[in-house]
């Protein structure tokens, strides 16, 4: 299994190619400042077809690449919290209003993506998908906020784990260990994308402590300009580490490395390659 994580600066977009050549993006967000956007890097690897869309959050960030995805790019299925309906993601929008990512994702999702079932005969080779959300709803335990609403993906690749949580806060996080088999999941962890893009109010140390197998912890995110970036000391201090170059690293950050490639086989140790753009 390869994956790719692409630096999309305040942003999330990231690419798996499974063993048995399927292909899942997870988020879809963009760069403004170089101009890379996902359908057009998919198109120009001569690829046309996506087996499965993963978002994460609602957020314009983890989806303001999606018209040109979706304008480049078929898609097979689309996965996302199915609590949260098109016209909640309206409401919760109203405030601060739609992006254009998030609005062509509205629009698709009650248009395109209505709820079908997805294709039972897909074979992903070595790789394997779950997934974990808290409940859209005004009662205990259910959520009305989007960070909190946060669609928790694990992808899993032999002895290899990787989570992605999309922007998910401590309160959220805390609602989710209530789930044996939630817990049980982070275990397995060996690559924790920190969630929020490594902001302050992502950081769970109950969920940290839960993960005694993490390898590296990765940040997507652009320059720092405040403090709540600074979180990466408390992110070091719950990963392995490798080497990289002669250089010992716990936290690979897009602001820093750029785009990301790791290699994992089926058995054994994963492989690291790093960049600045994407190949």
């Amino acid at each position: 299994m390869i994956l790719e994580i692409f630096d999309v600066e305040h942003g999330a977009c990231a690419l798996i190619t499974s063993s048995s050549g399927k292909r899942v993006m997870i988020d879809c967000g963009d760069n403004a400042t170089t101009g890379w956007r996902p359908g057009n890097e998919l198109r120009k690897r001569n690829i046309g077809f996506l087996d499965r869309l993963y978002i994460t959050n609602f957020d314009e960030d983890h989806v303001s690449g999606y018209p040109n995805l979706a304008d480049n790019i078929n898609i097979g299925a689309l996965f996302r919290n199915p609590t949260v309906m098109p016209r909640t993601i309206r409401h919760l929008k109203s405030e601060d209003g739609m992006g254009v990512g998030i609005e062509r994702l509205v629009w698709s999702l009650e248009n395109y993506f209505t709820g079908g079932p997805v294709p039972s005969n897909q074979d992903f080779g070595d790789t394997f998908f779950t997934n974990y959300c808290n409940p859209y709803g005004f009662l205990p335990g259910q959520f009305d906020d989007e960070n909190d609403l946060s669609f928790v993906t694990f992808v899993r690749c032999g002895a290899h784990k990787i989570i992605f949580p999309g922007d998910m806060e401590c309160e959220g996080w805390l609602a989710l260990l209530r789930n044996p088999s939630f817990v049980t999941e982070l275990s397995g962890v060996h690559i924790f994308v920190a969630s929020h893009h490594g902001r302050e109010n992502g950081y769970c140390e109950e969920v940290t402590r839960l993960c005694p197998n993490i390898q590296v912890v990765v940040i997507s995110d652009r320059a720092k300009g405040y403090q709540s970036q600074e979180t990466t000391d408390r992110y070091r201090a719950h990963a392995r580490g490798f080497d990289y170059q002669g250089t010992y690293r716990r936290v690979l950050t897009t602001r820093r490395d750029g785009y990301m490639w790791f290699s994992f086989p089926t058995l054994g140790s994963a492989s690291v390659v790093l960049g600045t753009a994407a190949a």
